[in-house]
This record gives C-alpha cells, sequence and structure tokens, in this order.
C-alpha cells in the first residue's frame, strides 16, 4: 500500500520535542551533567534538529547549529546570526547568535557557579572554531563527549517510525527506476539521475547522501563510490546504494544486481551475500550486543570463503534516523552497546571482490519485540 506522502499524521508534535528534552535531562541528572552542548551541521543534523526541529542551513558559508541543555531550565538554540528568524521557527524559542552569543552564554553559567560537568553531543563533528569557544569559556569545568543524546534519538517513535518508511518506499522507487533505465550502453550518471528523478517527483524533501551506482568493475572498488561515464554492459555486477530524507528522516538502502550472462564467480557471490543477509536479518532482536548481531551473517560468509568488505568499522549495520549514519547501534565485532526494541538502523551486506564483481544488500530496519521489520522492501535478486 502506498503511503499517504502529505498526511499530517507525519508531523512530530511539539509535545515530543518537549518529551525528548525532559528525558535528556533525566539522563543528565543519573550521570551528573549540569550542561549538554549539542553539535550539528547541515550534513550531521540530527543532534539539533532532535531536540528543536531546526536544521543546520547547507550553504557554502559553514552554517553550524548548537543546542544547549541544562539540568533545570529551557534549552537555548544558537544558529548563525542572519538565519535567527529562520530559527525562531523552531520549537526553542530562545534563539541567539552562534558566533555572538555562544561565548558569552557559556560564560554566564560558568560564573553561576552551578555548572561542574558539561557534556558534548557530537563531538566527532564539532567544528574547532567552536571547540575554541568552549575551551575558552569554560575554564576550569569538566568538558567531555556523551553519547546521551546518542542513545535516545536511536530509540523511535511511532511517528518517527512512519517518516522512515515513507523515506523507504522512495528509496524503493528509485531502484525501480534504476531497473527500468537499465540497457546495455546506459552509464551509471544517466542510471543515477533517474533514481533522483523517481524519489523527488513521489515526495522527497532532499537527499541523504550522494546516490552510488556502479557497474562492472567499478561494482568491487570501494573507492569508486560516485557514478561515472562507465557503460552498463553484458556481464556486470550493480552495485546500487541510495536513500533520500522525508520529513527530516533518512532512508539508507542498497541492492546488487546482475545483467546478462553474469560468470558464475558472480552468481555464487550473489547467492552467498543474500544467504547471510536472511540469516542475519531473522537474528536481529532487542537483547542482543551489536557484537553478537554481526555474528550469523558473517559466519555464513565465512562458510563460503567471504569476508565481509570494509565499511569503516560499522560492520553489518550502522544507526539510521534524521541522519543516515547515526552513532548508535552499530552491529560489529567488539560492540557491547545492546539493541533496544524501536531502535533503528541500516543492516548490510557488502562483497567486493576484485575481478568478479560487488554487491550490497542493505535495508532501513526497526527493531521490533520479535525481531526485525524492514522498512524498505526492493526484490532482493535482481536480473536486469
Amino acid at each position: 500500500m502506498k503511503p499517504a506522502l502529505h498526511s499530517t499524521l507525519h508531523d512530530i508534535p511539539v509535545e515530543e520535542y518537549m518529551d525528548r528534552v525532559r528525558r535528556t535531562q533525566a539522563e543528565m541528572a543519573k550521570e551528573g551533567y549540569d550542561l549538554i552542548i549539542a553539535w550539528s551541521d547541515s550534513y550531521r543534523m540530527s543532534n539539533v534538529r532532535w531536540l528543536s526541529n531546526y536544521r543546520a542551513f547547507d550553504g557554502i558559508f559553514p552554517y553550524p547549529a548548537i543546542v544547549i541543555v541544562p539540568l533545570k531550565g529551557d534549552p537555548i538554540l544558537f544558529v548563525e546570526s542572519s538565519l535567527t528568524s529562520i530559527g525562531a521557527a523552531s520549537v526553542v524559542k530562545d534563539v541567539r547568535g552562534i558566533r555572538q552569543d555562544l561565548g558569552p552564554v557559556l560564560e554566564e553559567y560558568a560564573a553561576s557557579g552551578n555548572v561542574k560537568k558539561v557534556g558534548i553531543a557530537g563531538y566527532k563533528y564539532l567544528a574547532l572554531e567552536f571547540w575554541s569557544v568552549i575551551q575558552k569559556s569554560l575554564p576550569n569545568i569538566q568538558v567531555e563527549p556523551t553519547i546521551i543524546i546518542d542513545f535516545l534519538k536511536s530509540i523511535k517513535s511511532e511517528t518517527e517510525i512512519r517518516n522512515m518508511k515513507v523515506a523507504g518506499y522512495l528509496a524503493d522507487l528509485g531502484i525501480e527506476a534504476i531497473r527500468v533505465a537499465a540497457r546495455e550502453g546506459a552509464t551509471e550518471k544517466e542510471l543515477t539521475k533517474q533514481a533522483y528523478l523517481a524519489m523527488f517527483d513521489h515526495g522527497a524533501d532532499t537527499v541523504a547522501f550522494d546516490i552510488m551506482v556502479q557497474t562492472g568493475e567499478n561494482s568491487s572498488d570501494y573507492y569508486l563510490a560516485r557514478p561515472t561515464d562507465r557503460k552498463l554492459k553484458d556481464g556486470d555486477t550493480l552495485l546500487i546504494d541510495m536513500g533520500c530524507r522525508y520529513n527530516g528522516y533518512a532512508s539508507d538502502m542498497a541492492r546488487g544486481a546482475t545483467f546478462g550472462n553474469v560468470s558464475k564467480e558472480a552468481q555464487a557471490m550473489f547467492d552467498a551475500a543474500l544467504e547471510a543477509y536472511e540469516t542475519g536479518f531473522k537474528y536481529l532482536r532487542p537483547g542482543l550486543t551489536g557484537e553478537e548481531a554481526s555474528y550469523p551473517a558473517n559466519e555464513v560468509l565465512a562458510k563460503y570463503g567471504y569476508i565481509h568488505s570494509p565499511g569503516e568499522g560499522r560492520g553489518v549495520g550502522h544507526g539510521l534516523g534524521m541522519d543516515p549514519e547515526e552513532e548508535m547501534p552499530i552491529l560489529a565485532p567488539g560492540m557491547k552497546g545492546i539493541l533496544h526494541e524501536n531502535q533503528t538502523l541500516a543492516y548490510v551486506i557488502t562483497l567486493l571482490i576484485p575481478g568478479v564483481g560487488g554487491l550490497r544488500i542493505e535495508d532501513s530496519v526497526v527493531i521490533r519485540k520479535d525481531g526485525a521489520e524492514s522498512m524498505t522492501n526492493f526484490p532482493y535478486r535482481n536480473h536486469w
């Protein structure tokens, strides 16, 4: 059934944002934080938008955003001064200039004597410009990374999940457009354009990340992610990875495909990857560690002599929500974090075999009480 793309049922109510702040403050009290500084830019928007419904503007000039959450009281949103009128539309009503006001506000907190411990959400991406302001404004105060917001935003409400299901449906339409356009001589760039057109024509708000359409020898090269002028030809494998944002929420899905008469080695790779994916997906459930959740798929691959291809430590799964790659959960060896009901992630198997081909199978997934539910639903076996 086609989702209702323009229904107000997909809007996040103000009460939900207020509850997010309250839950953040409750966790701060447990962990002894007096203040959290939540950082976002236009590419990693989820921290600030989760708290305020404001997204940092995507322009040539860096337009960062910060939300300060005190242990008691209301949050403050900091944006580029020329955009404070846009910021006023957020659910956080105290909106100030980030470069003009952040330092003085932090100095006021420091002078109050009530701030002893400060957590930074989004510390991996915090711009050095603002780290310097924080250090200068909070002398002799303990400042450290925190994962409070990482964890809280990883567990979604049903309204958030509805948004992600629509974004997933749009990604399905994007890959269907590639299937229809796939013909001998079509370039990777041409196929990619068809995916963008389909998603935006049916209601996508914006991109989630650069779409990947890799064919033939390009499909086995991890570092040739952007589409090229290479033309599709008989015997090619295709690696397709795409997503979009709907109402601020991202989809992330991928499929492999074969075109024409592929080699036995390529077909064997596809069969092993699909078995690994299906085995691992059925195993997903609340209570597993990220490490435990990664075992079943990797064991299947090992049985056939394959090793899961690199993914910057993200293993077979990474967090997914407002951003296409969020901090939690991660399904990989060494990950001790526990899967929780209604956490959302991208579950993925990637095989890249030079001289044979490459593929990726990936779905947007929500962890339910009794197992995993996919929010993207394009067929897995694709011979075009």
